[in-house]
């Protein structure tokens, strides 16, 4: 079925279906870097780390945004809270820990208004010995795993965040004026948290007295910080716009919104729109699973999102020089994976959903429920002059090159890592405990050299790496031509004709360089580092993969 431009983005062969989508009320992923939906693939406080958040309200309403931080492994919330922004407003805050195996923490001594408070409040907080507040983040879902390292207070320091704006809050109302600052401060932030109590308004009304559709103009950003090397690696969030057209406000500590609440001014239907090389893909997902058996029954709200994150592979550059002391780690998160991935009693898998195979992994490093969780991926890696080599492993060597995690830190080296060690930058865990209490690396080893019969070949100081995510030409660990070839994630609102087929995975993430210089000026050791977005290609057809008509 051909679908038109923009102006005709609802397909009009879709039965009972009348209406026009816009940008602003189509999912996408604004290259503008401002919207609804906000992603930060990556916070840590492992390495001597501390990560800093921001975001920044655009309009002139207020808003209400929930914050949820999601841990590395297997996406658990480790903390949400509201967040509610006055016109015109930014927001920050600091992710800390006090002790190597501590807790993350968050504060903040911005004034912007949260429920409950972190920087002021009518809730108990405990203190820093300055006086300042600070929310612990919780274990309380880490009931995936059996491993104590993966139960504990450690799981909690390395993850993911999102941002979904609930609802705009007109200046005007009553709750806009609580919010609005007067001298520097909002004019009463207790008034918020008092309306979610027990008797609140807020609770009586389901989150809906003031509260309007969400409007968008957000934009946020994040920085890794590592106070005694002197770094700071700065990056933009992803902003996802055109998310919902109707406000959906929710108490603190409640799941919802996530990514699974996308909607439309059309009932039932969700339309994404995707950029990609000078193309505009219109696609129209179902939010329920269809009643008639010739369409997809796993239709949800999130394949919108997932597809305007999809990628049939990712790439960026890397650096180990040995002269710079150069260390390059890249970050690549699956923010939608855990709405198609099922959860499944310890000592199981769960079922899976396209475009992912591979259930959460449930078991000890090693065993076949330990490596059940890892998608196959395909690696080719080149240094700056051409020259390439084929990388059928990743370390610690599982036969194969997978990603295993929600956030997964890659780290390339020169020479192979110790498996216990720790990523230079990131600081993220290698092998955690002993027997059946093992807990495997989180980080991923890419090497940069080429080892044949166990000497090493040739090495890579710099360069670019690909990573694919669907693969014709993909090989095995033995050099045999083994295509890497996923199912795909099928566009669900067409019960006849050809449906839009988006072939990779929905991903995000950053490459991560740090360099030293062990003579800044005499006596002075220096430290330098950035952070840089991957990039991209999408593929996506009417049918087979590069042999039928691309999508429109």
């Amino acid at each position: 079925m051909k679908k038109n431009t923009m102006a005709t983005a609802i397909v009009a062969g879709l039965a009972g279906i009348a209406g026009i989508a816009n940008i602003s009320t189509a999912v996408n992923l604004n290259p503008d870097g401002v919207g609804q939906v906000l992603l930060y693939p990556y916070y840590t406080v492992n390495g001597n780390n501390l990560t800093i958040l921001s975001v920044v309200n655009t309009t002139s309403a207020g808003k209400a945004v929930k914050v949820r931080f999601l841990d590395a492994r297997n996406s658990r919330e480790v903390l949400d809270f509201n967040l509610y922004l006055s016109e015109f407003d930014v927001w920050t805050a600091t992710i800390f820990s006090q002790a190597d195996t501590g807790p993350a923490n968050i504060t903040t001594t911005d004034t912007s208004c949260t429920v409950p408070g972190i920087e002021s409040g009518i809730f108990q907080l405990p203190t820093l010995p300055s006086g300042q507040r600070f929310f612990p983040f919780r274990t309380t879902f880490f009931t995936d795993y059996a491993q104590p390292a993966l139960t504990d207070a450690t799981r909690t320091r390395d993850g993911y965040v999102e941002m979904i704006e609930m609802g705009s809050i007109p200046t005007n109302s009553f709750f806009g004026a609580n919010l609005t600052h007067i001298n520097n401060r909002p004019a009463d932030c207790a008034t918020l948290e008092r309306a979610w109590l027990t008797n609140g308004i807020w609770t009586a009304t389901a989150g809906t007295e003031d509260l309007e559709a969400p409007l968008g103009g957000l934009f946020g950003a994040a920085a890794l910080v590592n106070v005694a090397d002197g770094t700071f690696l700065n990056y933009n969030a992803d902003a996802i716009d055109g998310f919902r057209a109707t406000q959906i406000h929710t108490a603190p500590g409640f799941d919802l919104p996530n990514l699974n609440n996308a909607n439309s001014a059309v009932a039932g239907i969700v339309t994404s729109f995707v950029f990609d090389r000078g193309r505009l893909i219109t696609s129209n997902w179902r939010t329920t699973p269809a009643a008639t058996p010739d369409t997809a029954v796993n239709a949800q709200p999130v394949d919108a999102v997932s597809a305007v994150l999809m990628r049939e592979a990712v790439f960026n550059e890397y650096a180990v020089d040995a002269d710079l002391r150069a260390a390059t780690e890249w970050v690549v998160t699956f923010p939608t994976r855990r709405f198609y991935v099922r959860s499944a009693p310890l000592g199981s898998t769960g079922g899976t959903i396209a475009p992912f195979t591979m259930g959460f992994a449930n078991g000890p490093i090693g065993s076949a429920l330990g490596n059940a969780g890892c998608e196959r991926v395909s690696p080719r890696i080149y240094n700056r002059e051409e020259d390439t080599f084929n990388v059928f492993d990743f370390s610690p060597s599982t036969g194969q090159a997978q990603l295993c995690w929600e956030a997964n830190p890659l780290w390339f080296s020169r020479t192979p890592p110790g498996i216990a060690s720790r990523t230079p930058i990131f600081g993220a865990p290698g092998l955690q405990g002993t027997g059946t209490a093992t807990v495997g690396p989180l980080w991923t080893g890419v090497p940069t050299f080429l080892q044949l019969f166990g000497i090493i070949q040739k090495t890579f100081q710099n360069g670019w790496f690909w990573l694919g995510f669907y693969d014709l030409n993909a090989f095995s660990p033995a050099g045999i031509p083994t295509p890497l070839n996923r199912p795909q994630l099928v566009e669900t609102t067409l019960p006849t004709g050809q449906a839009d087929r988006f072939f990779g995975l929905p991903a995000t993430g950053f490459w991560a360089l740090r360099v030293e210089n062990n003579n800044a000026r005499p006596g002075v050791q220096g430290f330098y580092g950035g952070a840089y977005p991957h990039r991209a290609s999408r593929a996506c057809y009417k049918g087979a993969f590069a042999a039928s008509a691309p999508c429109d």
